[in-house]
């Protein structure tokens, strides 16, 4: 015997809601589950607010990173000069000093830079 397992069906105004809840996590932090709107306007138009804010956040997160990568860049120069002769002892020495095990994903986050920011380190130099 099979069970099945049927999602409930949301109506318009509930899945804005949901919508409004996990874009609120983006933006803010955390959920929004206590947000109830009126009506199915109302949940567009505070979508709309909460979009023009992930906006703002969004951009002011790319700024970060861009400055991160200008800082990693130069550490990587740094480490080249203090003895690491080219970028991939520079960046296996980094990994060791950060602690990432040569994980390249892990190293984004530690150092800030986007996330693949090592993907194509083969042809980056």
């Amino acid at each position: 015997m099979t069970t099945t397992y049927e999602a409930p069906v949301l109506t318009e105004l509930e899945e804005l809601e949901q919508i409004y809840c996990e874009m609120h996590k983006d933006v803010y932090g955390v959920k929004a589950r206590w947000y109830r709107a009126e009506s199915v306007e109302q949940a567009r138009a505070d979508l709309a607010r909460l979009e023009e804010a992930w906006e703002e956040v969004a951009k002011r997160e790319r700024a970060e990173q861009e400055a991160a990568a200008v800082r990693f860049e130069k550490r990587v120069a740094e480490t080249i000069a203090l003895g690491a002769g080219d970028r991939a002892t520079a960046l296996r020495w980094i990994h060791d000093a950060e602690g990432t095990n040569g994980d390249p994903e892990y190293l984004c986050y530690v150092v800030g830079v986007p996330y693949g920011y090592f993907k194509n380190e083969a042809t980056r130099g």
